[in-house]
């Protein structure tokens, strides 16, 4: 397969990368800085998602390049903790730019090379987080552009139903990456105690469920929200 995973210079989309490179995929990788991955079948864009241009720019090199796409992982994404009352206009809208528009941008670009794929059933992925059904005090602008990538994902499924292309999204409750890390513990462990499996995810947690989600496995399942960790 050709998957294409956007944030791949540090955390989940960097995990995520190599694991499918294990697995024997062809990997494409974005982001704002140089690749921190070093293998022969994995291809990285140096790209600033909020800006349509360059996510245009990077389709049309993954379409000379690779011809086709046959997953997406929407992956890359930012966060900020503060009082709505406090948090600066700039801010949140910087926060939509990232966390929906740029999904919103990738996906329509994506279907493009989606359409040419040899798979079956062709995915788009995309990540949501508990901040949403819990609705997380402190997390408005990033609980709301998750929203909008939740809602994304049921209508482009239906929208998208008719090229054979399946929409879906993982949500995750905490995981220790760079958007947890400046998060108190105190604060880690009382969301933890409001999962159903009261531990951290972790990295292996994760990629069991992105393999079944981009492969054949899930051919019947499409605009599904499907959280980790028992957080409902």
């Amino acid at each position: 397969m050709i998957v294409m995973i956007t944030g791949t210079r540090t955390g989940i989309g960097k995990a995520l990368a190599e694991h499918l490179l294990e697995a024997g995929h062809e990997v494409i990788g974005c982001s704002r800085k140089p690749s921190t991955i070093d293998h022969p079948h994995y291809r990285h864009h140096e790209v600033d998602l909020a800006e349509v241009s360059e996510i245009k720019k990077m389709f049309r090199e993954v379409r000379k390049t690779h011809g086709r796409l046959d997953a997406l992982i929407n992956n890359a994404g930012t966060s900020t903790m503060n009082h709505f009352m406090t948090t600066p206009d700039e801010v949140t809208r910087g926060t939509f730019d990232v966390n929906f528009f740029a999904v919103l941008n990738c996906c329509r670009e994506a279907v493009k090379l989606l359409r040419k794929s040899e798979e079956p059933s062709p995915a788009i992925l995309n990540v949501s987080t508990v901040a949403v059904p819990w609705a997380l005090e402190g997390h408005l602008a990033y609980s709301a552009s998750k929203s909008a990538v939740e809602q994304l994902v049921r209508v482009m499924s239906k929208e998208l139903a008719a090229f054979g292309i399946r929409v879906n999204a993982l949500g995750l409750p905490p995981v220790r990456t760079v958007l947890t890390r400046t998060v108190s513990q105190s604060k880690i462990d009382a969301l933890v105690a409001r999962q159903a499996i009261g531990r951290m995810c972790t990295m292996s947690d994760i990629v069991g469920p992105v393999d079944f989600l981009i492969g054949r496995q899930s051919e019947f399942v499409t605009g599904e929200i499907i959280f980790l960790g028992g957080v409902r």
